[in-house]
């Protein structure tokens, strides 16, 4: 086999340093949340040491080793830094062989790595949405890999650039990355916004059909609340843009306002249903007092634009007093129930509520044990959740039970965005009651404290809605909420006050866009300083304005456009090898024909490289031969003059070819001729 020249050391680099940057930037969006540091240093430290030894140890060694380093880091990563979750457990095993490859760094390994590490960013985006900062740098990371893998494939199979051009490959490269990355991040933004105006695929969107000629209905199980997540209430919100919330006096929407659609007051181990309604078509056009404002406490008025997954749901704060533009309304005024009648159009409406002080000396509601809020599951086992009672100490005051409920599940289960699995037959007792890791989210933190204070004679319910939403990038301000912000919390009766939020879930993981935010953001005050919207920030604005959809989209049809455009049919150029190789070349030629003379003639199709290789299993490949090979290939792919030394070389390979035998046809002609 003929040696062909090595690619230049800069390139290389640059697609060793482009492809880490792609694989770290995949890392640093994983969630914290979801991939503590010690299952990333143990599901890519084995990797990193692995493609760091020497290749000429032995398979059986490498994949043994392999098997007792990855085996050894994860259980130390389990007893240290405890269980993952089930997706991140499934995103995890891509790490390890995304961690061998970058360190490897072979030939073939850069597209391999780029797959794997797109692969983890999507994981990222997945689980915790997208950062854009760091899919702009993956993105222009990921060109110049291309392109420097690209440049050092065809520097391994053609001639390299002319004597002119070594001095600035890496500098070019990079340049024609950035050309590259340009329209893809265009195409990726066009596409991620478009999606965000369009209902989520993942969701149903039906609302339930309140007969408003019945006075008290039971809605049914198509209303009701499932604790295995994917199924009731909460997926009916679908669409990622569902309201958007702006103050009617301009003043900032609060960061962690609550916006109730529905409750559940039947309860149940696996599931919550709302039990009887008092349903009625509200009266008096589109004013709704629902009551009295509590005196020197300012009413704060919202308004609330819906779009067309939200289009039957009315979203209000806990302790809303009146509802203003909606038309078509049934109201259940006792137990704080709205909802627009099927059919009606999506639009804009205000809403003017009171943000109250804790009810520390308020009694609850005596309605209470009336509405059904004092009920428990006939199958519920007391004596566990009586134990959690005592060992948390939970007294009969409302507001002091509520906190030390919210303590207890702290310390007792971990927010998880999955389903609590364990031993038992209902979802709540395995979050509750399961040996070892007990995890669940916000609708399970909520039905496991409604039940707890209603054990403690303390009446509630369940309330759902949206949590904590988004900035308005189009409005400073202003809050944007979509299915990505369902929540679950319980809500306690007081007289006077109607329904008082007690939320048992982690401040941080109420909403599931909480978390990143505060992870990634460092200081609530960091979150703060992001979140005052696109006036305190004119290059925000301006990137906001070139991020919109309609813009992207038509950058994207005219990219498009200009790559289709018929060109006129021109051929494409053909480009001629130098004169100097065009001399070697006629040298080689005449070389191969004696040789086929001989009786060695080269196959079809058949590679100088295959050929000599042929040569040589026949021992049939002279020195000569194989020099004059070597000779050519340096002018013709090396860049390497045709000096007078190679030009000998060549001509010494045509005598030794000369002197060899005519093949037997030859002879036979040769005699057929003479007779």
């Amino acid at each position: 086999m003929i040696a062909l020249p090595s690619p230049t050391t800069a390139v290389s680099r640059l697609a060793a340093l482009a492809l880490l940057t792609c694989a770290l930037l995949a890392l640093v969006n994983l969630p914290l949340q979801d991939f503590a540091p010690g299952w990333l240093l143990a599901l890519c430290g084995p990797g990193l040491l692995l493609g760091r030894l020497p290749r000429a140890t032995a398979q059986w060694r490498r994949a043994l080793l392999a098997t007792a380093l990855q085996a050894a880091a994860l259980w130390l990563a389990l007893r240290f830094a405890g269980p993952m979750s089930r997706p991140a457990a499934l995103a995890g095993t891509i790490l390890p062989p995304l961690a061998f490859v970058t360190a490897r760094q072979q030939d073939t390994d850069g597209a391999l790595g780029l797959f794997l590490s797109f692969c983890v960013l999507l994981v990222g985006v997945i689980l915790d949405g997208m950062h854009v900062p760091l899919v702009v740098g993956y993105g222009v990371a990921a060109c110049v890999a291309l392109r420097a893998t690209a440049h050092l494939a065809a520097c391994r199979v053609s001639r390299p650039a002319p004597a002119a051009m070594p001095a600035r490959p890496a500098r070019h490269l990079v340049a024609s990355a950035l050309g590259l990355a340009l329209p893809c991040l265009v195409a990726a933004f066009a596409v991620e916004r478009t999606i965000g105006l369009v209902p989520s695929p993942s969701r149903t969107a039906s609302a339930p059909d309140v007969g408003l000629g019945d006075t008290r209905r039971r809605v049914g199980l198509d209303d009701s609340f499932e604790l295995d997540g994917g199924r009731g209430a909460l997926s009916d919100l679908a669409g990622e843009q569902l309201v958007r919330v702006r103050s009617v006096d301009g003043d900032a929407v609060p960061a962690d306002l609550y916006l109730r659609s529905g409750f559940f007051a039947v309860p149940g181990l696996d599931r919550w249903g709302i039990g009887e309604l008092s349903a009625r078509a509200a009266s008096g056009g589109s004013d709704h007092v629902l009551r009295r404002a509590a005196p020197a406490v300012p009413v704060v008025w919202l308004e609330i634009e819906r779009f067309a997954g939200a289009r039957n749901f009315v979203f209000a704060p806990p302790g809303t007093v009146e509802v203003q533009g909606v038309d078509g309304l049934a109201v259940d005024g006792e137990r704080e129930w709205l909802r627009q009648i099927d059919g009606s159009r999506p639009g804009s409406y205000a809403v003017g509520y009171q943000d109250l002080p804790p009810p520390t000396d308020t009694p609850v509601d005596p309605r209470a044990g009336r509405l059904g809020l004092l009920a428990l599951p006939g199958d519920l086992d007391r004596v566990p959740f009586s134990r959690l009672l005592a060992e948390w100490r939970v007294d009969h005051e409302p507001l002091a039970a509520a906190q030390a409920i919210a303590d207890g599940l702290a310390q007792h289960c971990r927010y998880d965005r999955i389903d609590p699995t364990g031993p038992y037959g209902h979802a709540l007792e395995n979050f509750l009651f399961a040996t070892g890791d007990r995890r669940g989210y916000c609708m399970h933190f909520a039905s496991a404290a409604a039940l707890l204070l209603r054990l403690r004679g303390i009446p509630c319910r369940i309330g759902t809605g949206l949590y904590g939403g988004g900035p308005d990038p189009r409005e400073a301000g202003a809050r944007i909420y979509g299915s990505q912000h369902a929540h679950a919390w319980v809500e306690i009766p007081f007289r006077g006050r109607g329904f008082v939020v007690f939320d048992p879930t982690p401040a941080a993981e109420r909403g599931q866009r909480m978390p990143s935010q505060l992870d990634r953001g460092g200081t609530l005050a960091d979150v703060a300083q992001r979140e005052r919207g696109p006036a305190a920030d004119p290059w925000r604005a301006l990137v906001d304005f070139v991020l919109q959809p309609w813009l992207l989209l038509l950058a994207l049809v005219l990219a498009l456009a200009s790559t289709l455009w018929p060109t006129g049919g021109s051929e494409r150029p053909t480009v001629a090898p130098p004169p100097v190789a065009r001399s070697a070349r006629r040298l080689l030629a005449r070389l191969l024909r004696v040789l086929a003379e001989r009786g060695l003639a080269r196959g079809h199709g058949q590679t100088l490289e295959q050929y000599a290789a042929a040569l040589r299993r026949g021992d049939r490949l002279a020195p000569e031969f194989a020099a004059a090979f070597a000779a050519y290939q340096e002018v013709r792919f090396g860049g390497c003059p045709f000096d007078a030394a190679r030009e000998r070389t060549l001509q010494r390979a045509l005598e030794v070819a000369a002197q060899l035998p005519a093949s037997a046809v030859d002879q036979a002609e040769g005699a057929a001729g003479q007779a």
